[in-house]
């Protein structure tokens, strides 16, 4: 009977520990969830902050296409520049591209559409009859008046009957009043029976110009700058590794100079935006030679066996354009050639050995 009794004890006693334990996970498990929660991650934190940029950028590119201003050259550098580095920053540069470069985008697409309007109604004044007719010099404008009742739309033209009924309707047709409140205002100026925006001189407008010329300016140098290498360019792509035959013993069995340059102008044609060769920024003044077994880029000795080629463009489009070379030098000189789509790549800056 007392040993039963003891046995009866041992068992009770795992039951409790057993249950304690189970507590504890618990416990432990509910303290990580509510510190993740508050602390998550930082990868988790970066990823969802490029998910809003991300939603920022498409609801610009849309913005742009609603006004009819996507294809405008200013639209579509500052929409590429702003797509780039949101692929490019991380923690507070990519806070600072979010609140600085997303404002700036939105700006840059509505003052498009302003001048895209402006370029719209001068065209239909310049194809006034009346306007062709009159010789004499003179100015008026065109504006929505204060304190427009709904559903009113109506321009006034000052001074006198400048303009036909018909050329009249057409421009009211073309102000959309969802974007300009009352008061809006065009100044046009008629010379020689051509009409023109009359801009008044106003030293802060012209500072505001002035300033708008210098950052598409700077937009584009950002992009020349990247696209000759002399930044760092990233972006979704593929990854090529070229290896040797095994145990190659014939010269066609390894990877030579021309066929690092074959599969490099063939990433061109396919759309490729940039390209490095074992590291090495390919430009236009970049030189790849064979030198005994390696190979030299730029100057410099790359890893080979495998050579690795990264490209920055449509991964679909790229790797498809690779397929002929692929098969060829798979099937006739044994040599490995693998393709890997990748997410996201960055392109080192352009550097060469000057020794």
């Amino acid at each position: 009977m007392e040993v039963t009794g003891e046995k009866r004890l041992k068992r009770y006693l795992v039951w409790i520990v057993l249950a304690l334990i189970i507590l504890n996970t618990a416990l432990l498990g509910a303290l990580c969830y509510g510190f993740h929660a508050a602390f998550p991650p930082v990868t988790m934190r970066h990823s969802s902050k490029q998910a809003v940029a991300r939603e920022l950028a498409d609801y610009n590119q849309r913005l742009a296409d609603e006004l009819g201003v996507l294809e405008r050259s200013a639209v579509r550098e500052a929409l590429a520049s702003f797509n780039y580095d949101i692929e490019l920053f991380s923690g507070d540069e990519l806070t600072k591209t979010i609140l600085e470069q997303g404002r700036r985008v939105q700006e840059i697409i509505l003052r498009e559409a302003d001048l895209m309007l402006v370029d719209k109604i001068l065209a239909l004044v310049n194809t006034d009859s009346q306007v062709q007719q009159d010789k004499e010099q003179l100015s008026f404008s065109l504006h929505l008046p204060e304190n427009e009742s709904e559903g009113d739309h109506e321009i006034f033209t000052l001074p006198g009957n400048i303009l036909s009924p018909g050329t009249v309707e057409k421009i009211e047709n073309l102000i959309p009043l969802d974007r300009y409140s009352e008061g809006w205002r065009l100044e046009i100026e008629i010379a020689d029976g051509v009409a023109r925006q009359k801009v008044p001189y106003d030293p802060k407008e012209q500072l505001e110009v002035l300033n708008e010329e210098l950052d598409a300016t700077r937009l584009k140098l950002h992009e020349l700058r990247i696209q000759a290498g002399l930044l760092e360019m990233a972006g979704k792509g593929i990854t090529a590794e070229l290896y040797d035959e095994t145990g190659a013993a014939a010269p066609s069995s390894i990877i030579h100079d021309a066929d690092i340059r074959d599969v490099i102008n063939e990433l061109f044609i396919s759309g490729a935006k940039g390209i490095c060769v074992g590291g090495q920024r390919i430009v236009v003044s970049s030189g790849i030679r064979c030198v005994g077994p390696l190979i030299e880029v730029n100057g410099r000795l790359i890893p080979v066996n495998p050579v690795v080629i990264q490209a920055v463009g449509d991964p679909d489009l790229l790797a498809s354009g690779l397929e002929i070379i692929k098969n060829n030098m798979e099937l006739s000189r044994g040599i490995r050639f693998e393709i890997k789509h990748e997410k996201a790549i960055t392109l080192p800056v352009y550097s060469r050995n000057m020794e």
